[in-house]
């Protein structure tokens, strides 16, 4: 006597695709962080202010990994940026871009116009010495690294 019959089960992954909806801005400057936020505070009248520091766990290294953070809420604006430091004693929180030294995400809507006018506005900061905007799809764990 033959058992129930098996049935194949069909698998299907589901892959949930979520919305960036940030801007990623990369920073070079051979300053401090809190020289950078003192300078763009001062020239920009933004008023970015320290919070906790971004812990990453680095797999290779088997250790943490602190990377400094400033935030400024523009509440006019709905806006929020988040300064984040793309070294730390022990490496790159982005290894693709090692060149830029802090990573400015702005999160909500921004025009094009608003956004490369931001870009201008940060390159004429003395301590900046480039900005450029990134395409966040190209991060290697990005979406893990930087929640809202």
């Amino acid at each position: 006597m033959k058992s129930a019959s098996l049935k194949k089960t069909k698998r299907v992954k589901l892959q949930v695709d979520t919305e960036i909806n940030f801007k990623l801005i990369g920073i070079s400057s051979h300053e401090n962080d809190y020289r950078l936020v003192w300078a763009i505070n001062n020239q920009l009248q933004m008023r970015f202010v320290r919070t906790e520091n971004l812990v990453i766990h680095d797999n290779k290294l088997g250790a943490e990994m602190g990377f400094s953070c400033f935030v400024y809420y523009d509440e006019d604006r709905f806006l929020t940026y988040k300064l984040i430091s793309n070294r730390c004693p022990d490496g790159f929180l982005f290894q693709e871009i090692r060149n830029f030294d802090f990573i400015m995400q702005v999160t909500r809507e921004m025009t094009e116009t608003e956004l490369k006018g931001l870009i201008r506005k940060l390159k004429a900061v003395e301590v900046i010495s480039a900005s450029f905007l990134l395409d966040p799809e190209k991060l290697k764990g990005l979406r893990d690294i930087l929640q809202e």
